[in-house]
Order: C-alpha cells, then structure tokens, then sequence
C-alpha cells in the first residue's frame, strides 16, 4: 500500500508542477527591456511631450520609433533630462536599524554620497531614515554639502520600520509639483514592526507616481529583501544588490546609470479632442507603450491606465429590457426554489392520506399536496415524469429522496431542478457572459444531486449505529413474551428516527396486510443497509426453519457491534491518508489562487494561452487522477 500511495502522491504532485511550470513562460517569453513611461504631456496637441526611462541605454533621435494607432510617426526631438536640466526629485529612504552598525552603515553612507555627487544640478534631493521610527533627516534641497552633512548625521538604533519609512518617503513627493518624483530604498531586510501595512505602503507609492528603484545590502547570507523588491517593482524600478562593502559602489553605479537614462521625446500627434490614442516606442532592443490624451498630464501608471473589459449581453437584453428580463428569471427560479423549500415542511393531504394518517403512512397516489396546481405545470411535470421513466432516472431519484427523508415527488424534485438550472443559468449568462454561466451550469448540475447524496448518506450512517440498540430492544421484547410484530411495534415507539420511522412504517404496510417478511426487505432495499439487510435475512431464516429468535438477534447484534467497532479502527488506520488526499487535492487549485492574487500576470499565461491551456488541463486531470487514486487506497470495506 506504502507504494501505491506514493504513486498517487506524484500523480497528485504533477498537478502542481504543471500549474506552476505551465506559468513559467510568462516570465521567460520576453526578451525586449521595458521602456518605462513616466509623463505624458498633451496640453498642447498636436505636439506631444512624452518622458521615459530606459535604465542604461541610449535613446536618440535615430533609434526611436513611435507609432500612434497602428500609424508610424516623426519623432521631433529626443532629449536627455540631465542635459536639458529638466528637474527631478528624489527622496532617499535610508535603513538606520541596528542591523546596520558598523561596516553596512559606513558602505551605505559612501554610497549615498557616490549618489548624490552623480545628480545633476537642478536635481533636488530629500533623506528619510527608518529604524526605531520614520523621520526626516532632511528635507529638498539641491546643495550637495547639505546632503552630505545629512548622511554622516545618520544614526544607528531600533527595528527597521521600513513601511513607515516608504510611506513618509512617498508623501513628501506628493506633496512636491511640477516635477519628475523618485524613490530610492536602501533596505537591510523586511519590515520590522511598521504601523503601516505593505499594502498602505505600495499605496503611497503608487499614488506618488514615484519612479522606484532599491538597494538591497545583502551582506549577511539568506537576508530577505523581497518587500523591498516589491515596492521598486510597483514603483516601475527594479532591486539592485550589494553583497558585501565592495559591491555596493557598483550597485550604486547601476542606480545611476538608471536614473540618468532618462530622456524627453517630442512628436506631432494625430489625435484630436475627445479621443484618445495608443501610443507605441520602440527601440533597439526597448519597447514600452502610453495612452495619448488629449488635453492633460499623465504621470507614473496613469500614463498607461489599465483597460477594463465589460461582458455585454445579447443586443436585445441590454439595457432597461435585459435587466427586466433578468430579473424575472431570476424572481422565477427564486420563487421555484423557495415553494420547494416550503414543500417539505407544508404539504397538505388528501382525503385517503388523512384516512391512512392513523397508521402512520400517506398515499403515493394522491393527486393533492403537488408542487404546483396549474394545468400547465402539471402536464410540463408529467412529462419530464415520463421521460425520466423511460431512462430509469425516475426510479433513481425516488430511491434517494426515499433514503433521504425528502417529502418529495421524483417528478416534481426532476421539474423543479432543470427548471432551476436553466432559469439561472440563463441569468447568470446575460449578467456576466458565457464563462460565468458555463460555472454556473456546471455548480448547478452537481449541487442538487451532490446534497442529496449527503443527505441520504448521513441519514443510512445514523441508520446503522441504531441497529445493534434495536436488535438488542428486540431481542429483550421477544424475551418478555412478545410476539416478533408486537416486538417491533414496541420497539418502533422508543427508537429514534430514521430507524424508529422506518420500523413504523413496517408495521403500516402489515397492518395493511402485507407480509412482515416483505415489508422488511423492502426497508432494507429502500435504505441500501447491507447490515440490516443480513439481519432480515438471519430473522426470515429463522422463522422459516426456526429456532430462538431473540438468542438469534442477540447474536446479530453483537456482530454487528463488532463490524462497526472493526470499520473505527479502519477509519483511524486511513485517516492520515484521507488527509493527505484532502490537502493534495486542494493544494493546485490553492497555490493557482496565491499566484493570482499576488502576482495575476504571471499567471495569467494559463488562461489567455494555448500551451498554457494544454497545461492547465493536464494540470487538472493529473490533480483529479492523484486524488481519486488516493480515494480508492484508503477506501477499506468492511
């Protein structure tokens, strides 16, 4: 068994391989750096002004191709913002926790003032520092002695609050206008006790529309700077890390080149007032994209703002008429569902049921009490009736309403189903298109028929752990002198349900003349109990070559508590197994919502992609192979 489990944990296994394999080419596909747009100016169209950054390469008037709505254009002019002294401003924010003492503070302070020199003129520059609190050490300024003086100030001490650092940081560029913002991180690890989240944090500098670059000393082996790559990669930077004293001049040197290689390029646009344009550039190696809008500024991600898709319903049901149409598909199957409901708990009998009532029993044949009275519906009923008939359906669901206790008739539960599954459907396909409506068809389809399942499986295990009680009551009554039918009346009235309704039931059909013989077998098959089943073969037995009966049902009843004591013990041997099916199946479909939320474009493969399709689907048939697989091993009978 040892094997044949491990065997399924790889099948099972392969469905996360292949989830997170299939996504991979997201990630490795592309092989053009991006070219980050961080203003688009077109406050005076038909000249537009658009001012990028393309880390260390060099954009010319020569290599630049701008291509606007599919139509290539003339590039006018393509500047560099340090030669054209265009300001920028930047804030430093600064690791000053404890982990930083010594050598990581001194190769921090070289290189903050590596940086400092590299900055043009008309560049201004601002220092927070975070360790036990975020603060200010000094605000804009363009004098480089000012900065320097601000470095060598900064002290050692406390955990690194760098959210709040992030968040003090990124303010004190929203507040600033007319510039080009920047953000640096020097960072020594993750957040440490911040009062603001990650999330707060990734907020400020999204909305300080900061370019964001960061420096991770990763001095100490295993340190983990990924909060900080988070933040640079929301701001449209990337990490730059230094290892050891030596490298960080080099980090910082990489920084620079980056924020030097940062250009203006002016076009003459085609676009007019009141539409908007696509906006392409393209170089050796480089492309990025922007939206053209006439009449404003764009600046960080309003510069390419994200495009939202709305699913549209059919021509005819849009608008006042679709939603009309929708809500009363939707009131109908509401309405269907909820008079379901309400038939099981009031339903009204007829004449020969109130006749019958005394004995504990209803009429199968009475025309009164039925879901719904129209002519209409009830030829619509007795059709689908019909038509589950011939493919044996009807019989099916019957015998599982039956075992489940379900005060309903197979054909009306069949009417109400379909009816239900298309009416929502439907309204589910006109809100939100065909991919809701598919899951939706698909839930429908399994939920009705997956509940009763449960139903009637809950109600035949409560079924069994009352029959060795009942046997043992039975037993003691035939002892007492009675006779087997008073023993089970007698019986009937103590026990509680489903057993007790089934035994009374038993007696109904005898009191009406049936053999008790037959209407014991009948229960059996009706509630599918091989259990109860072997103990109405053991009683018939006995009654047709006799014998001591309730020596007989003694005995019954101890084998039965034996069986049920042999499946616990099953049960506790294959529990961890049930478990390991349990979090195995559950882990693929896990770890794809994980990818999504946290980064949905490198997922995203998976849905928009034929391999990545092909994938998933493998992904899927080997998760559902893995878990079935494992189902069957621990699936012991008794």
């Amino acid at each position: 068994m040892t094997l044949r489990r491990h065997r399924a944990l790889v099948a099972a296994g392969l469905g996360v391989f292949a989830l997170v394999l299939a996504a991979a080419p997201a990630v490795a596909s592309s092989s053009v750096a991006p070219i980050i747009v961080r203003r688009v100016d077109t406050t005076a169209l038909p000249r537009v002004t658009v001012d990028v950054e393309t880390g260390s390469a060099v954009l010319t008037a020569g290599n630049v191709v701008l291509t606007e709505d599919g139509r290539r254009v003339p590039v006018s002019s393509v500047q560099s913002l340090t030669s054209a002294q265009i300001p920028r401003d930047t804030v430093l924010v600064v690791d000053t926790a404890s982990s930083m003492n010594g050598a990581k503070m001194f190769a921090t302070q070289v290189a903050l003032k590596q940086l400092i020199t590299a900055k043009p003129a008309a560049d201004q520059m601002a220092i927070v520092a975070f360790g036990s609190t975020a603060r200010t050490v000094q605000s804009f300024t363009s004098d480089q002695s000012t900065l320097d003086a601000a470095v060598n100030r900064l002290a050692v001490g406390g955990n690194a609050v760098l959210n709040d650092g992030v968040v003090l940081g990124a303010n004190l560029l929203a507040a600033q206008s007319g510039v080009l913002p920047q953000l640096v991180i020097v960072a020594d690890g993750n957040d440490a006790g911040s009062t603001a989240t990650s999330t707060v944090a990734a907020a400020s500098v999204l909305s300080s529309n900061a370019l964001t670059y960061a420096i991770g000393l990763q001095f100490t082996p295993g340190v983990d700077l990924s909060e900080a790559a988070a933040f640079a990669s929301t701001g449209g930077g990337r990490l730059f890390p230094a290892v050891n004293a030596v490298s960080t001049p080099d980090a910082v040197r990489s920084l620079a080149a980056d924020l030097a290689g940062q250009y203006r390029i002016t076009y003459q646009s085609s676009v007019v007032n009141g539409h908007s344009g696509d906006l392409v550039i393209s170089a050796p190696g480089l492309s990025g994209r922007a939206q053209v809008v006439p009449g404003g500024v764009a600046i960080g991600k309003a510069t390419s703002p994200s495009v939202v898709h709305l699913q549209q319903a059919p021509g005819l049901l849009r608008g006042k008429t679709g939603l009309l149409v929708v809500a009363i598909l939707v009131l109908a199957a509401a309405g269907l569902l909820t008079y379901a409901g309400a038939l099981l708990v009031t339903r009204e009998g007829s004449a020969l049921s109130t006749a019958l009532s005394q004995f504990g029993e209803k009429s199968d044949g009475d025309d009164g009490g039925g879901l719904i009275q129209t002519q209409f519906v009830r030829r619509a009923v007795d059709a689908t009736g019909r038509l589950a008939n011939e493919r044996g359906i009807l019989e099916v669901v019957e015998s599982k309403l039956e075992q489940a206790d379900l005060a309903l008739r197979p054909a009306e539960a069949i009417f109400v189903y379909l009816i239900g599954a298309v009416l929502l459907t439907a309204a589910a396909l006109f809100v939100s298109g065909p991919m809701l409506a598919l899951i939706a068809l698909v839930l429908l389809i399994i939920s009705p028929p997956a509940v009763l399942n449960f139903l009637a499986a809950h109600r035949l295990r409560k079924f069994t752990s009352q029959l060795p009680d009942t046997l043992q009551l039975l037993a003691s009554s035939l002892r007492a002198g009675f006779s087997f039918l008073q023993g089970v009346e007698a019986v009937a009235e103590e026990v509680d349900d489903p057993m007790g309704a089934e035994l009374r039931r038993v007696i109904v059909e005898a009191r009406l003349g049936r053999p008790v013989e037959e209407a014991l077998n009948e229960c059996a098959e009706r509630m599918k109990s091989e259990d109860f089943d072997w103990a109405v073969m053991a009683v018939n037995i006995q009654r047709e070559v006799g014998g001591n009966l309730a020596d007989l049902l003694q005995t019954v009843s101890v084998t039965m508590i034996e069986r049920e004591r042999l499946r616990r013990d099953v049960k506790a041997l294959t529990a961890e197994g049930r478990m390991s099916g349990i979090v195995l199946g559950f882990l693929p479909p896990g770890l794809g919502v994980v990818f999504y939320v946290t980064n949905p474009g490198y997922i995203s493969v998976l849905f928009h992609n034929l391999g990545g399709e092909i994938a998933l689907g493998i992904a899927v048939a080997a998760m559902l192979i893995g878990f079935f697989w494992m189902k069957k091993i621990v699936d012991i009978k008794v």
